[in-house]
């Protein structure tokens, strides 16, 4: 009865451990696949297309690149205020009054940024009244059916 229960128990622990890595490992129906390499076949959404003509393209693309490079040194700054509080509390003993002061420069300049991007978005609605913001302040409202903004 023991080797049977102990055969048993090691069965049961071999199964705990390799069914889900080989579960995980096949990847389901779109997942990886050897004979497709590492290429992975993820499905996305596909946006619905708005009709833009090329001179709005062109305006919007115009007001894009403005936004990125009056906004440069803004950017600039907050990483390197991010970094300084990396720095300021990844050590033996953190400075909680350097890091306070410092999360205030970043709450800032997080906000200068917010305002520059809701200012963008009204531009981008005199040009297309269609588009939509989703919200996404790391790089900028969204135009849905344009690939590449």
């Amino acid at each position: 009865m023991k080797k049977q229960l102990k055969t048993a128990g090691i069965v049961l622990m071999a199964c705990l451990f390799i069914l889900p890595a080989a579960a995980f490992a096949r990847g389901g129906k779109d997942g990886f696949r050897p004979e497709r390499g590492m290429k992975m076949t993820m499905q996305q959404p596909q946006a619905p297309e708005n009709n833009l003509t090329p001179e709005q393209i062109s305006r919007i693309e115009a007001l894009h690149k403005k936004f990125r490079d009056e906004n440069a040194d803004t950017l600039k700054q907050l990483m390197t205020k991010k970094f300084d509080m990396n720095l300021a509390l990844d050590t033996e003993t953190p400075d909680i009054a350097k890091a306070k002061t410092i999360q205030k420069d970043i709450s800032s300049l997080e906000a200068k940024l917010a305002q520059k991007h809701l200012d963008l978005y009204a531009e981008l609605l005199k040009i297309d009244p269609k588009a939509k913001f989703h919200g996404r302040m790391d790089k900028g409202p969204r135009m849905m059916g344009m690939k590449g903004m």
